[in-house]
């Protein structure tokens, strides 16, 4: 081992010290599990230099020595892909913009990782993660959040909804507010295999006949979060009748 590398020691405290999570801010993916084998786990994390092991590399500082490269004090803990990412880009992820992620992901697992989000809904492999139904005058679902972070995150992993959200009636299908200056909703699609179809947001007027009043009606459909290939029908009440229909 080249001596500004890492010891297994300090790759190991650096896991534990981040709780086994991505220091990103903005990803904050888990980077260990399960594998199939009952003896084994699935490492996906990396212990990374905040200032690089090598001339030539992401933020070297020549003024370093080596045993202050491979102290713990220079590494963070990230998932492959970011530790990947921060050494493509060093005038965006600087020294200082890590050191500050460092120290802010630390404090979050030391206070037991609190969501700063008001409401999160995550679909990671698929189905639906949630259904809102407004059927009348009133708001389907009414989301307030006075915190730092978003009123609303959604995030969508490989085939899924996120959310449904239909409304029949005069009213609002769903409000969501910020009070806390941050955005008042977030979504995320990562997909990690083929689909036909991917967004962050679909909106569809449907104007159709009910089949059992013969009535025309007028409804409106919104899917927030979607990556799959063909995106399921819910059913809906008819406005007029209230019998139901596939939509």
């Amino acid at each position: 081992m080249a001596a500004p590398d890492f010891l297994e020691k300090t790759k190991q405290t650096l896991a534990k010290r981040a709780g086994q999570v991505c220091s990103n801010l903005d990803c904050r993916r888990t980077t260990s599990g399960p594998h199939s084998n009952d003896d084994k786990s699935i490492n996906l994390g990396e212990a990374a230099h905040i200032k690089a092991a090598r001339d030539g590399q992401a933020r070297y500082d020549p003024n370093m020595t080596d045993e202050e490269r491979r102290d713990v004090a220079n590494g963070i803990w990230l998932c492959k892909e970011c530790a990947r990412i921060i050494d493509l880009d060093e005038t965006r992820f600087t020294v200082e913009l890590l050191c500050n992620w460092k120290k802010q992901h630390e404090h979050w697992i030391s206070q037991g990782k609190p969501s700063d989000v008001g409401r999160e809904v995550i679909v990671k492999n698929g189905g639906t993660g949630g259904i809102v139904i407004n059927e009348g005058a009133g708001i389907g679902a009414d989301i307030q959040h006075q915190g730092k972070g978003p009123a609303e995150r959604i995030v969508v992993e490989g085939k899924g909804i996120g959310e449904v959200i239909i409304n029949t009636g005069p009213g609002t299908g769903k409000r969501v507010i910020s009070k806390g200056g941050s955005s008042a909703s977030e979504t995320h699609v990562n997909v990690n295999r083929p689909v036909k179809k991917a967004f962050g947001m679909s909106s569809t007027v449907i104007i159709t006949t009910c089949e059992h009043c013969r009535q025309t009606v007028r409804l409106s459909k919104v899917i927030q979060g979607f990556a799959g290939d063909n995106i399921p029908k819910v059913e809906a009440k008819c406005p007029n009748c209230g019998g139901l229909m596939l939509i």
